[in-house]
C-alpha cells in the first residue's frame, strides 16, 4: 500500500483492479483463445451491447494496449476462426479503429484537449465541479451511470456500451466538457490509450471527425435489461 507524506498507510487503489487482471503474454494468449474459440466471437455481433452478460465482449483491450497481445495476432485469429463475415464484421472493424485513432492523433496532436472541428472551441460548458465529482464517483443517482463509474474506479475497466452511456450523460445531461471526461478515463482505465480515448471523447462531444448524432439515455436499460450490471456496480465501493 502507498505511504502518505505523514507516514500513514494509504488505500491501495490498485489491489482491486489488479485482482481482475493477470498481466502477461500467456494470460493474453489464453484470453484470446477463450474468446475466439469459446463462443465469444461467434456471439459478439448479437451480444456486444449487453453489459449484463459475461463474455459478451472480449476484454482484450488492456492486453492490446500494453503489448501482451499483438493486434495482428488477434486479426489473424479472427480470420482463421472461419466464421461468416456477418458474425465478425463489427469486431474486425473495431480492431481497425485502433489504427484510425493513432492516425487521427498523428494528424491532430492536440486532439486530447482541442476540438478537431475548430468552431466547437467556442461552445460553453458547465463548470459545475460538484456535478463532475458526482459523475466521477458514481453518485449521480442514475443507476446505469453510477454502476459503470464505480466499476471503472474499482477495476479500471468498463463495458464499451456503458462507456458510451456515461460519456453521453456527462456531455448531454450535465453539460460538462468532453475534455474532463477524457482526462478521467485516461487516469482510471486499465486500457487507457491516448489516441483511442481522445477519439471517442471527441466524437461524443460532437467535435470529432465521426461525431455522434445520437444521445444515449441513462434510463432505458437496453444495455442491462436483466439489471445484473447495475446490481454488480451497486456493491462496488468508492
Amino acid at each position: 500500500p502507498p505511504v502518505l507524506s505523514g507516514g500513514s498507510v494509504g488505500r491501495d487503489w490498485s489491489a482491486a483492479m489488479m485482482a481482475g487482471w493477470e498481466v502477461s503474454e500467456a494470460a493474453a494468449a489464453r484470453a484470446m483463445e477463450d474468446f475466439v474459440g469459446g463462443g465469444g466471437l461467434a456471439g459478439y455481433e448479437a451480444r456486444r451491447s449487453r453489459a449484463d452478460e459475461p463474455g459478451a465482449v472480449s476484454r482484450l483491450s488492456a492486453f492490446l494496449r500494453f503489448g501482451q497481445l499483438s493486434p495482428r495476432a488477434l486479426h489473424f485469429a479472427v480470420r482463421d476462426a472461419g466464421l461468416p463475415r456477418e458474425q465478425v464484421k463489427t469486431f474486425g472493424r473495431r480492431l481497425h479503429w485502433r489504427d484510425l485513432a493513432s492516425f487521427h492523433l498523428s494528424v491532430f496532436p492536440e486532439m486530447p484537449w482541442r476540438p478537431i472541428r475548430a468552431h466547437y472551441a467556442s461552445h460553453e460548458w458547465s463548470g459545475d465541479a460538484s456535478a463532475l465529482r458526482a459523475w466521477q464517483r458514481g453518485n449521480t443517482g442514475f443507476p446505469m451511470v453510477d454502476a459503470g463509474m464505480r466499476c471503472l474506479y474499482a477495476t479500471g475497466w468498463m463495458h464499451q456500451s456503458v462507456r458510451m452511456v456515461v460519456a453521453s450523460f456527462l456531455i448531454e445531461y450535465l453539460g460538462i466538457s468532453w475534455v474532463d471526461g477524457a482526462r478521467w478515463f485516461h487516469d482510471t482505465l486499465v486500457d487507457a490509450d491516448l489516441a483511442i480515448n481522445s477519439m471517442m471523447w471527441q466524437n461524443a462531444g460532437r467535435s470529432g471527425i465521426d461525431q455522434w448524432n445520437f444521445v444515449l439515455s441513462p434510463e432505458t436499460g437496453s444495455q442491462d435489461p436483466s439489471g445484473g450490471d447495475v446490481r454488480q456496480g451497486a456493491v462496488v465501493g468508492m
